[in-house]
């Protein structure tokens, strides 16, 4: 009997760990957006100093900066964009598989615990049987005695 009671209480501790748990991947997968959407942000700003510091080095050169003139600075300035788009593209995917991953494992936990919460309450119901029982046959086995020292059969 007792041990039926330590067998819920059990389940029950892993059952508040597992969702403890699961609140703390959710809160991982929260944190990997918004570390992804930093860093793109960054990303972004660095493409636009770099793209500014090369028309910059281009008119320092004699190149015509000006939009639309001069094909070498326009395909300089449009590489530049192109290649900071794919690296915050890149950023903002392995963020969200990061994210994925970590909500995955939080879905896991919060099954796991609902799974260990049925255990602790299959324990529990199992240990309120058992206790009906042994006070049931206690009983028939009391009056049995009693009858019998009476002399009654």
């Amino acid at each position: 009997m007792s041990s039926a009671s330590n067998a819920a209480t059990a389940y029950g501790s892993q059952a508040d760990a597992a969702a403890t748990n699961a609140l703390i991947a959710e809160r991982a997968a929260a944190s990997a957006y918004t570390t992804g959407s930093d860093q793109a942000a960054n990303i972004e700003q660095r493409g636009a100093q770099t793209k500014a510091s090369q028309t910059a080095a281009m008119a320092a050169n004699g190149i015509d900066v000006t939009a639309g003139s001069s094909g070498t600075a326009d395909n300089v300035r449009a590489s530049t964009d192109y290649a900071t788009t794919q690296d915050v593209n890149t950023t903002l995917a392995n963020a969200a598989r990061s994210a994925a991953g970590y909500t995955q494992q939080s879905q896991n936990y919060s099954n796991s615990a609902g799974a260990l919460r049925a255990a602790a309450s299959s324990s529990s119901s199992t240990l309120t049987g058992v206790s009906s029982l042994i006070t049931g046959a206690t009983s028939v086995a009391s009056n049995w005695y009693r009858n019998q020292r009476a002399g009654v059969s």
